[in-house]
């Protein structure tokens, strides 16, 4: 069996790895076959499933709930106050609230809410174009058939192919999994437990080093001091322990990606590229580390593909195995 050169156009050998009149490559064009099939964007991967969507809902519903409280402090401050009689109020601003927030972010590029823009999803017509102001509006708002079905409509997305829920076949919507290129996989993101247990351990050791530094400063002699000296070293040795705590992760892991509590679980932190993250990165991730909290995001390694958090989401670093 022959084989024509794509360089020469001969007819060769179809066994031949080599053209013998050009010394063309086969293995070249073998390769580029087998990229194209390694980035073929999966059925079965396409559309998001049950978790995902259950998560992205919660932590959007948590965002729309924090700026209805901050509207009703200032109804409290400006309007009439608010009261245990009229926190209804609350409803009535959450629900327009709620469906102009979900409306606009799935009309915008995002093509989703907050939620799914951190879980890397989004929302799409049946082309898979974004959705209009009118269709997103009318997906959200038949949102209601949700909760009257007694959750049973928000169930239908754990069913396949299209993993549609009941607001979505009413409106002719899907949410899917962005479409990503399969790149070669270079890194084995690290395991949440892995994660919690080194954070664990670095809390101790934060501790154990504020507890030490508290207990060697008791033992100066404060007794011929005075009361404003006493009362300026009982705020340093606090504000010191601050620094501690504000610069334990920074500093290690602007140098080689570990804390204590990382080189013993044998993880690390890098920019999405590999590289070791900068001081100004690795300060803001402390700084944001707020966000997982009050929002939950800590339990995102469970569900998104780079087992990112929020504060990784949003600083681009992943945690690895090294």
């Amino acid at each position: 069996m022959q084989k024509g050169c794509p360089k020469c156009g001969r007819m060769i050998d179809g066994n031949v790895k080599k053209c013998p009149y050009c010394n063309y490559n086969f293995n070249e064009i073998d390769s580029f076959f087998k990229r194209v099939d390694d980035e073929k964007y999966l059925e079965n991967e396409k559309f998001a499933g049950f978790t995902k969507r259950l998560v992205a809902g919660l932590f959007d519903m948590f965002v729309v709930l924090i700026f209805t409280y901050f509207i009703l402090i200032a109804i409290d401050a400006y309007v009439i106050p608010i009261t245990l009689d009229n926190l209804y109020y609350g409803i009535f601003i959450y629900i327009p609230l709620y469906l102009l927030y979900h409306s606009i972010c799935e009309r915008t590029p995002w093509r989703g809410s907050l939620g799914k823009l951190i879980l890397n999803i989004e929302v799409t017509d049946e082309y898979e174009n974004p959705v209009t102001f009118p269709r997103a509006l009318l997906r959200n708002t038949t949102k209601i058939f949700n909760i009257i079905t007694v959750g049973i409509g928000f169930l239908l997305s754990a069913v396949p192919p299209q993993k549609q829920a009941l607001n979505d076949k009413i409106s002719h919507t899907f949410v899917i999994n962005k479409l990503n290129m399969r790149e070669d996989e270079t890194f084995f993101y690290a395991n949440p437990l892995k994660r919690l247990v080194a954070f664990v351990i670095d809390v101790l050791v934060i501790a154990l080093i504020c507890y030490g530094l508290l207990a060697l400063i008791s033992l100066a002699n404060t007794q011929n001091m005075t009361e404003q000296m006493t009362e300026t070293i009982d705020c340093a040795k606090y504000i010191l322990c601050l620094v501690i705590i504000l610069f334990y992760f920074p500093f290690g892991e602007c140098r080689k990606g570990t804390t204590i509590g990382k080189n013993m679980m044998n993880i690390k932190l890098v920019k999405l590229n590999g590289d070791v993250a900068g001081f100004i990165t690795c300060f803001a991730r402390e700084l944001i580390i707020i966000l997982d909290i009050i929002s939950l995001g800590f339990l995102l390694p469970f569900v998104t593909q780079k087992k990112q958090t929020i504060k990784d989401i949003l600083t681009r670093t992943i945690v690895i195995d090294r």
